[in-house]
């Protein structure tokens, strides 16, 4: 039974690669998979009461509402941990992004899901519509070899994002020109617009290579995730790549992609993100183990001189404050930034 797209639908963050024009067909579900694309209901509003819209907005939620989701799981400390899995009609929100699938465990701190009702799914001819389906083609020739910064935390909301923001912006202070990629996470309007806002000139996520999350993916799914964003940022003009991976170092996608980065990126640079010095210490350690050096230690510790004095004594790894990330590495780049070369307007990534 052939289903018309409701007359009042709010766009979601999940959905900003999916043409307006798109040939899309709304049937019964059948038998959903990770990234498929779903219509739902909004039955009671929980932990998530808005969704982020396609353009970065935030859009307040209310029971009635119709809005596109896709399945996928998530992996998050500090709110919830859930599966990719869709009920017989039913479905928990578990990202402001469009995510869902089912609860199975909550941080004490959090309320419940927001509940939606499935109503149909998305087709394209006799295959499932899913974000797959508009992800990044093959990438273009390869016009630059930039200098790779990876910032990694020691668990969720340790400061990442905001010391790849201050990375981005000390670097282009210094005349570089910068990309920026969110490779491991649950896809946000947040990360990307962050990024876009400190001045990076290209910015990609997972979302552009056709996951809306993470989470549970294999090594090998994330090596080629990995892969083909950083081929896309290759194929752009820009001087240095700055690269967050999300959740902590003890997240399992985490140490999978992390292990692997050697062999897709050649040479790079690392910045750990902490909360307290101890944290640092394990995880220089626990980074050392696999093979990479952290060359500067960031994010909320660094509110905390005696921290980082703690950190510098027990590693001898620079404590950066996070506002002073970007002036740092701008200071200690191995070689002057190349000049500005005369290229058509820069191509756009979508």
């Amino acid at each position: 039974m052939e289903v018309l797209w409701a007359p009042v639908t709010k766009s979601t963050w999940v959905t900003r690669r999916v043409p307006g024009d798109a040939a899309i067909v709304w049937s019964e579900p059948a038998s959903p998979t990770v990234g498929d694309l779903l219509l739902c209901e909004v039955v009671r509003t929980g932990i998530h009461g808005r969704v982020e819209t396609v353009t970065g907005g935030r859009s307040k939620l209310y029971a009635g509402d119709h809005i596109v989701c896709v399945p996928g799981a998530r992996y998050a400390t500090s709110l919830l941990r859930a599966t990719a899995e869709v009920g017989a009609g039913s479905t928990d929100m578990i990202s402001a992004s469009g995510l869902c699938g089912k609860v199975v465990s909550r941080n004490r701190g959090v309320g419940t899901p927001t509940k939606l009702r499935v109503l149909a799914q998305g087709f394209i001819g006799r295959s499932p519509a899913s974000v797959r389906s508009f992800a990044l083609g093959s990438a273009p020739e390869e016009v630059s070899a930039p200098r790779w910064i990876v910032v990694v935390g020691s668990a969720m909301d340790s400061g990442k994002t905001t010391a790849c923001t201050s990375l981005i912006r000390g670097l282009v202070e210094s005349g570089a020109r910068v990309g920026a990629m969110k490779l491991t996470g649950t896809a946000s309007s947040r990360d990307v617009g962050s990024f876009r806002d400190a001045g990076a000139t290209a910015v990609l996520d997972f979302l552009d290579a056709g996951w809306a999350s993470t989470a549970g993916c294999s090594g090998p799914q994330l090596v080629e995730i990995a892969g083909k964003l950083t081929a896309h940022l290759r194929g752009t003009s820009i001087d240095c790549g700055v690269i967050e991976i999300a959740d902590g170092l003890l997240q399992a996608e985490t140490d999978l992609i992390v292990q692997r980065l050697t062999a897709i990126l050649g040479a790079f640079e690392t910045v750990l993100t902490v909360r307290e010095s101890l944290a640092a210490v394990a995880g220089i350690e626990l980074l050392s183990r696999w093979g990479q050096r952290v060359s500067a230690v960031a994010g909320l510790v660094t509110n905390d001189p005696l921290s980082c004095r703690e950190i510098e004594l027990a590693s001898s790894v620079p404590c950066v404050p996070t506002r002073n990330l970007g002036r740092h590495f701008a200071a200690n780049r191995p070689t002057p930034w190349p000049p500005v070369r005369e290229t058509t307007p820069e191509r756009q990534l979508t």
